[in-house]
């Protein structure tokens, strides 16, 4: 008997969705960061055995939206619950309920997983994570509180950082999965291209490089991308929104695009087994988490 089917991984801005797929699919598939709506658009991660193939889409967090694109990821997250097998709901187990967790289980609702009339023939599965900041006396109430929110009593307490039970939550996750037969091939980690996994390299060296408030102005893509033989020529545009930002990002003579390279290019050796020549170039898009157009050449907006 064999296992497969597609599970949501779904939450609020990190709680360590992508972190969680990242773990289990043993490859980065999703890039993380401190920073909220680091995940954009869906990814999927494929985790393969002799047994059960778990197919992970990771998803943006769900959130009040302030522009466009953060109205477009909720857009992906909503939209990433069709025909799926599994919904495993990522939770900062440390906290109470925010405004945001119960936006998410609204999601949940909409789309008749869980609710009133819903046939609750979707399993929901709530991935408790950073246990290890959890105060004893608080486990119960924290605990019934989800349960009650995202209609289930499957949980699982787990740290990421401290890679606690993990072997738990995986375990619960191929449960509930249907008989299948495999839907990608062994060797297949993920859905998406190596451009789009390049883009999101460099993407997140800028997350981990910048502060404040210009993290989130940013965006990459691939403009270029040509293969000559003893190594490959790749150029990545970086969008932001104000000349102000393209000053930082560039930073003093420089420094800070070069460091930002430097770091992007060492991994991304590393994910294409290639010598690699990478050139980054800072763009200013006005307000471009507003246009429409610019979310679609993105492939923010659908």
């Amino acid at each position: 008997m064999h296992k497969a089917g597609l599970v949501a991984v779904i939450g609020k801005p990190n709680v360590g969705k992508s972190t969680l797929v990242n773990a289990v699919v043993g490859q980065k598939v999703s890039i993380v960061s401190d920073k909220v709506q680091t995940t954009r658009r869906r990814v999927l991660g494929i985790d393969t055995h002799e047994e059960y193939q778990i197919v992970f889409v990771d998803t943006p967090g769900v959130h009040k939206p302030k522009h466009k694109l953060g109205s477009a990821l909720n857009e992906s997250a909503r939209g990433s619950l069709h025909d799926i097998d599994v919904a495993l709901v990522v939770v900062d187990v440390s906290k109470m309920p925010s405004a945001e967790d119960e936006r998410v289980a609204q999601m949940l609702k909409s789309a008749g997983i869980i609710g009133p009339g819903s046939k609750h023939t979707t399993p929901v599965i709530i991935c408790m994570n950073k246990m290890d900041k959890l105060d004893a006396d608080r486990v119960e109430i924290h605990w019934n509180t989800y349960k009650k929110l995202f209609e289930t009593e499957t949980t699982v307490m787990t740290s990421f950082t401290k890679g606690q039970n993990m072997d738990i939550l995986v375990g619960l996750v191929v449960g509930a999965l249907p008989e299948n037969p495999p839907f990608f091939s062994e060797d297949e980690y993920t859905d998406q291209s190596s451009r789009f996994l390049v883009s999101e390299i460099v993407r997140e060296k800028v997350l981990h490089k910048l502060k404040h408030e210009v993290p989130h102005a940013i965006a990459t893509y691939v403009d270029a991308w040509e293969d000559e033989g003893k190594l490959i020529h790749i150029a990545v545009d970086i969008l932001v929104e104000r000349d102000g930002q393209k000053a930082i990002v560039i930073g003093k003579k420089g420094a800070m695009l070069k460091a930002i390279g430097t770091e992007a290019r060492t991994e991304i050796e590393e994910m294409l087994d290639r010598k690699v020549f990478l050139e980054l170039f800072v763009k200013v898009r006005e307000d471009w988490r507003q246009s429409p157009r610019w979310l679609k050449e993105l492939e923010y907006l659908e």
